[in-house]
């Protein structure tokens, strides 16, 4: 996966793993892993929007994440350090709410870091911040993650939470756990430093940006 927000891109590629097993249909059970991910991309087409929670050991320190995501728009939280981050993702512009201490250990001034201690500071689209948080995209846009997928295996089938799945394996090991009966959306996922788990498939509401946000230019 790539190096810049690293932490961030780890959670998208997980997610987009993730719904490679997505699909709709009665039963999956009896599904070639192909006719599985086929049927991803038909179903998650036409989401509206879900909601990813993962726990791990991620790059940059990161060790947790929620996220709500709409069409091309997500918000939610990510903790680090001991720190809860809110971020928001509207229209390309990236929103970001922080205590102190995230901008001082990011290498800003203290004066500064008080400035911005937990408002809302908007990344224009084209910004550093907005920029920086780009790579959450990969999980808004889950129908082209589906459609440039490569080979899947199965896993078999298994239960989360009394829940039956069927499990694909992605070529680096890890698995995906789909709904098995009903539309088949990704349940659970594993890799080899976090596990990720998706609900709220078309239930998520939409939402609008935060009110009077210290605005970064698009040149910054």
């Amino acid at each position: 996966m790539s190096e810049r927000m690293r932490w961030a891109r780890a959670a998208g590629g997980a997610a987009a793993i993730a719904v490679l097993a997505a699909g709709c249909g009665s039963s999956l059970a009896s599904e070639t892993p192909s006719q599985v991910l086929a049927a991803a991309i038909s179903a998650t087409k036409g989401a509206t929007g879900y909601e990813v929670t993962a726990t791990g050991d991620f790059p940059d320190g990161a060790t947790s994440l929620d996220l709500k995501v709409v069409g091309a728009n997500l918000t939610g939280s990510f903790e680090a350090a001991g720190l809860t981050i809110d971020i928001m993702r509207v229209a390309g512009n990236a929103y970001v709410r922080a205590p102190a201490a995230y901008y001082t250990s990011a290498g800003e001034s203290s004066v500064r870091a008080a400035v911005l201690n937990n408002v809302w500071v908007e990344g224009t689209a084209g910004s550093k911040v907005a920029d920086d948080f780009s790579t959450l995209s990969a999980l808004t846009d889950i129908s082209a993650d589906l459609s440039s997928a490569g080979t899947v295996s199965s896993g078999g089938t298994g239960t989360v939470d009394g829940q039956s799945v069927v499990i694909l394996r992605a070529a680096d090991g890890s698995t995906v756990d789909i709904a098995g009966a009903g539309t088949a959306y990704p349940v659970q996922v594993r890799t080899d430093t976090a596990v990720y788990h998706l609900s709220g498939w078309n239930g998520v509401g939409t939402f609008t940006p935060p009110p009077n946000p210290i605005v970064i230019p698009s040149t910054s």
